[in-house]
């Protein structure tokens, strides 16, 4: 057999397949609607794990394991065309959509919940999105949720994530902890600087400060000076504060050209960080939900079962629904060891109804699932 000879055997046994899919298809609908009018959920766990069973028992040994992919993958798209024929509004009882229903309007002139001190990354990053916004500075970061909570703030603005250094981790684990909804995103470019008190040159310097975030973004400016020691601090305006009341020239912290302007201090390197696209992305969080007309980013956070393929198979639906992942982050669940939750940014917008749909499907068939947010970033 020549190569165009096998090519049209297999384009004879494609339009086979085709014929029978389509016709699966269409009883996978009937048995959609029968779900539906008999309130039977869409995923039977029992029912997928017989049917691979079976397919992987049918097929000759050394075919066995894509006969089994190839029946998984026929299953999801039929759960997924299920979905479909579901509407928004069969899913009344379920969880996600009774706590998307009734989004909040944004809050004018509100207050915000910001960690650090005047001239700190966050609250630029806080004035740039709430222009007409109202600082109010605490010390730690779950403070800033803290005042959700309790009523003090309307929003809190948290960085989640450097461009260089990476992810805010202890962030992440706070959004978990805290049940709250980012309202916006901001990307904001991020210029370092070695500042010190007035006077004081590069050579009288023995100790920098700053956030434990910033040194691995100036890491080539660090190395080039290894005799200075790294001391992390609080936050990068606090740093900077701190060498300014102290005094000392034999200290330095690495902050913001605003910082050094508002206490005082010498520009003594400027633009040290590695890259000069450097940015940090913050969030802006709310107690309660809100969708912004121009929303084009969805976070959510979820575990998954202990099954082989599991992350593939739950990743591929948001390929096949045409979502763009564009963040996966890991972290340990602190209550059972080895076991993971994970956080994902997808570009959409919940108006599109196949999305709403996605995520409905998840809140019911994951083991964990938690919805953080659709909310427009800059």
């Amino acid at each position: 057999m020549t190569l165009d000879e096998a090519r049209k055997e297999i384009d004879k046994i494609d339009s086979l397949l085709f014929e029978l899919f389509l016709k699966r298809m269409r009883v996978s609908d009937d048995i959609a609607r029968i779900k539906m009018r008999e309130g039977i959920p869409i995923l039977n766990t029992a029912r997928e794990k017989e049917v691979l069973a079976k397919a992987e028992k049918t097929a000759p040994e050394e075919y066995a394991q894509y006969t089994v992919a190839l029946t998984n993958f026929i299953m999801e798209l039929s759960r997924s065309r299920q979905r479909d024929i579901l509407s928004i509004e069969s899913n009344k009882d379920n969880a996600f959509f009774n706590e998307i229903k009734s989004p909040r309007k944004p809050v004018e002139s509100p207050r915000l919940a910001v960690q650090g001190v005047p001239g700190s990354f966050a609250g630029k990053a806080a004035a740039t999105m709430y222009p007409d916004g109202k600082l109010q500075f605490v010390e730690k970061w779950d403070e800033v949720l803290c005042a959700l909570q309790d009523g003090s703030a309307d929003y809190g603005v948290l960085p989640v994530e450097n461009s260089t250094a990476g992810s805010v981790i202890d962030v992440y684990d706070l959004l978990l902890k805290y049940k709250c909804y980012i309202a916006k995103g901001l990307q904001l470019p991020v210029t370092h600087c070695l500042v010190g008190v007035r006077g004081a040159s590069i050579s009288d310097i023995k100790n920098v400060y700053s956030h434990p975030h910033a040194f691995p973004q100036c890491r080539s400016f660090l190395e080039q000076h290894p005799r200075i020691n790294k001391i992390p601090y609080i936050n990068t305006a606090l740093a900077a504060k701190m060498v300014a009341e102290c005094g000392d020239k034999s200290k330095a912290a690495i902050a913001s050209a605003d910082c050094a302007h508002l206490y005082g201090l010498d520009i003594i390197a400027p633009s040290i960080q590695d890259s000069d696209l450097n940015c940090t992305r913050f969030i802006a969080v709310s107690k309660e939900f809100e969708l912004p007309d121009n929303a084009n980013k969805i976070s959510l956070v979820f575990s998954l079962p202990h099954i082989t393929g599991s992350l593939y198979r739950t990743l591929g639906r948001f390929a096949l629904n045409g979502l763009n992942l564009t963040k996966i982050e890991s972290r340990p669940d602190p209550k059972t060891p080895f076991e993971y939750y994970f956080y994902v940014d997808v570009i959409g917008n919940l108006k599109a109804q196949k999305t709403a749909k996605l995520l409905g499907a998840f809140s019911e068939e994951l083991p964990f699932f938690s919805f953080l947010g659709n909310y427009c970033e800059e």
